[in-house]
């Protein structure tokens, strides 16, 4: 019963602040998301509050946070735009991957690191974090701009590719070696599990909620399109990939359908919570006390990634011959990193494949990047045109 006492204690603190933290950011025209990082700092265990000691809760519930973030991305992203967007997104999201996976095994080599260090940090540093920046284009209300849903397809096939990064990861450290063969499994069985899932659920779902709009009561249109989002997500874990998979994928089966509405609006309360509990999340991961003994490589990992993500990013998008300022809109809007670093570091940490170190200076430029990416995207989205 303690237990469950000091978890709801943890959940007040973490409500409250991040109310008047996000009040303050208002006020003062600032994205609500730094004022959730800055809640986070404060009342995180190494804050000068440190009203929450236990940041298990905070990870469990900003878990929730990312399948209720894709999911309701998923449901204005019908099937019909992603199949538009599919060569593009695919093409860009190939050259920034592999670009950064170049750029951040270089740095580990130039800090002496070891060959697995290096690995891991330019798995981190490859994929950008859909959470923050569809969170950011939300605020700004152009998540619906062509721009946006480029930038959104991109960031979906990173996650994609983030699932075949891990899983190849994780089989060369209990292998000793790299296996090609094992990433080119986990390209056929994650595109199995895609295109099966879609189609199944495209045939089936409509139909499901035909028979729901039967039955005149929301509570139960609500626990069927949320039960489809976490279900999609576990299976999307234990087959080995993200739950962002999943949970974008659950989203995509009810877009465009006549019940797609109707479930935003039922979601969006609960998911704004959640959201805001993971952004809170990321700032009380924050160590102040790290900046004094690793700021050197902090910093450089920090402008390696805003730089390194815009440049190839830009060069992508410029391939499709969309303008110079879209593609520099767009390269700034996914300059930065987020939830999937943290989980190919902790991957390596279970493994005992990395150092102690690598875990916390990643975490910063996380946290650093976030910080500034409400800035970037803002500066990338005026930057933008229609195409």
């Amino acid at each position: 019963m303690a237990a469950g006492i000091e978890l709801i204690g943890d959940l007040g603190y973490l409500l409250l602040f991040s109310a008047a933290i996000g009040i303050i950011a208002y006020v003062l025209k600032q994205p609500l998301v730094l004022g959730f990082l800055v809640a986070g700092i404060l009342i995180g265990p190494f804050g000068p509050f440190s009203l929450i000691k236990d940041t298990t809760m905070l990870t469990n519930f900003s878990e929730i946070a990312i399948v209720l973030l894709l999911f309701g991305v998923g449901l204005a992203f019908p099937i019909t735009q992603l199949r538009n967007i599919g060569k593009i997104g695919a093409v860009i999201a190939i050259i920034e991957v592999l670009a950064m996976l170049g750029i951040g095994f270089a740095v580990g080599w130039a800090f002496g690191w070891s060959t697995m260090d290096s690995m891991f940090l330019a798995a981190a540093l490859s994929i950008s974090s859909t959470a923050i920046i569809v969170k950011v284009l939300e605020e700004m209300d152009v998540i619906e701009e062509p721009s946006s849903m480029l930038i959104i397809g991109v960031l979906v096939i990173e996650d994609i590719i983030a699932a075949v990064l891990i899983s190849t990861l994780h089989s060369s450290v209990l292998s000793g070696a790299f296996s090609f063969d094992q990433m080119i499994w986990e390209v056929a069985k994650i595109s199995m599990f895609i295109g099966g899932t879609v189609a199944l659920g495209c045939l089936g779902m409509p139909k499901v909620f035909s028979l729901l709009s039967n039955i005149p009561r929301y509570e139960i249109t609500i626990l069927v399109a949320l039960g489809l989002a976490f279900g999609l997500s576990f299976l999307s874990h234990e087959l080995g990939f993200s739950a962002v998979t999943g949970a974008f994928l659950a989203g995509v089966i009810l877009a465009g359908s006549r019940f797609s509405e109707d479930i935003i609006n039922l979601i969006t309360p609960i998911r704004e919570v959640f959201i805001a509990i993971f952004f809170v999340t990321i700032g009380a991961l924050m160590d102040i006390n790290i900046i004094a003994e690793y700021w050197l490589p902090i910093i450089i990992i920090t402008l390696v990634t805003i730089v390194g993500k815009t440049a190839s990013v830009y060069l992508g998008v410029r391939l499709f011959q969309l303008g110079p300022n879209n593609a520099m809109g767009i390269g700034l809007s996914m300059a930065q990193l987020g939830e999937f670093s943290f989980i190919v570091l902790m991957v390596g940490q279970d493994l005992g494949a990395t150092s102690s170190f690598l875990f916390p200076i990643v975490g910063m430029v996380v946290v650093l990047t976030t910080i500034f990416a409400p800035f970037l995207i803002k500066k990338g989205t005026k930057m933008m045109v229609a195409y």
